[in-house]
């Protein structure tokens, strides 16, 4: 499928002991070669490891919701519209970074949240690091950990544990250069590094027919075909990273929904001047509206760096965000089935039923 072979070949490079050509640092690609390793160099194995990762994101998609909510419901509701998403499902059946790039952040963020003492903000901080690890672009949610790390009682001890992030970072990568048989010291690791944002940043030709700019992510304009398969019968068998439509637009909704709530709250603080009152509720994220600004904040994080940079972008670009604007959909069908429960089941099985209309084109059928 689209740009399999990069990652592919990369794990391969690792099983035998051969650097890593490829532009990303190297847990990706790790975790893609341990299944080959057992499993063997097959598509089984090419795409275990995103396959098990896509699963679990369904599970944490449905707990960061309840934890938005504070209601068992959104959990459902969460775990039925990942598990019904094509952007999703053909992220977690495709050897490639960016499902669990979202994954992992998403696991980050949920445990620094729902965790109770500073030992869980340490467990998150590894998840980051290892993120960084898979993509270096996942160090734009560390201000959101610092954020969850100062809600927590130990507030002070959980921020220290935000050094953890580089130092697995640093050492994932090690390793992959260790097992390439190249210099795998912290001078290296810096110096990859750089070499690798260096590289990125010179990608500015803007050529291929696919690119798309961030604000048409929203729609979106330009998904990715997957795969085409032609058949003898004249048909194709496509697989394309489409979404469900109704979903795509409701994350739009639920973005929008969430900065006019957030606006509507600054300027009511803003008439009774309880600024300090409203800082000591968004350090300790108390309350709905608060979680949903975090979530909100959480949505922004991936595609802020995009609005300055001249970088070509994809799609794809798009994910970890989008799992976070998901989860402000589930926030928003638990907000509707209090007030109004028969249109908010309506509306959540018009949803699955478009999810399984276009369910051919996620399984390849």
């Amino acid at each position: 499928t689209w740009d399999e072979h990069h990652f592919v070949n990369n794990a391969r490079n690792y099983l035998q002991g051969l650097p890593d050509g490829n532009d990303h640092p190297p847990l990706g690609k790790l975790l893609m070669a341990v299944p080959m390793h057992f499993v063997g160099d097959s598509s089984l194995g090419w795409r275990l490891a995103p396959l098990v990762l896509g699963i679990l994101l369904i599970p944490l998609v449905g707990a960061a919701a309840s934890w938005a909510t504070g209601r068992r419901n959104a959990f459902w509701v969460g775990c039925a519209l990942a598990a019904g998403d094509g952007f999703l499902i053909a992220y977690s059946r495709s050897a490639l970074l960016d499902g669990m790039l979202a994954c992992l952040c998403l696991a980050a963020v949920w445990l620094a949240l729902s965790s109770r003492s500073w030992l869980g903000l340490a467990l998150a901080s590894l998840l980051l690091g290892s993120a960084c690890a898979i993509k270096y672009s996942a160090v734009v949610f560390a201000p959101l950990l610092l954020w969850a790390a100062l809600s927590k009682p130990s507030r002070w001890v959980s921020s220290l544990t935000l050094g953890l992030v580089p130092a697995v970072y640093a050492g994932w990568f090690s390793l992959g250069l260790w097992l390439a048989k190249q210099p795998f010291g912290l001078s290296s690791v810096v110096a990859e590094t750089k070499r690798l944002y260096l590289h990125h940043a010179g990608l500015t030709q803007w050529v291929h027919p696919l690119l798309s700019h961030w604000y048409q992510w929203f729609l979106p304009t330009r998904p990715i075909p997957m795969r085409n398969d032609p058949l003898s019968d004249g048909r194709t068998r496509v697989l394309a990273a489409m979404g469900n439509p109704l979903l795509w637009w409701l994350v739009d909704l639920a973005v929008i929904v969430a900065v006019v709530s957030l606006i509507a709250a600054l300027v009511g603080v803003a008439r009774r001047r309880e600024w300090g009152s409203a800082l000591g509720h968004a350090l300790r994220l108390d309350g709905p509206g608060v979680r949903r600004g975090f979530l909100l904040a959480a949505w922004c994080a991936p595609i802020a760096p995009w609005w300055i940079s001249a970088r070509d972008s994809y799609l794809y670009h798009y994910l970890p965000a989008y799992v976070f604007g998901v989860v402000l959909v589930a926030t928003l069908f638990e907000a509707a089935r209090q007030r109004r429960r028969t249109v908010s089941l309506i509306a959540l099985l018009v949803v699955g039923q478009l999810s399984f209309y276009y369910s051919p084109i996620w399984g390849q059928l």
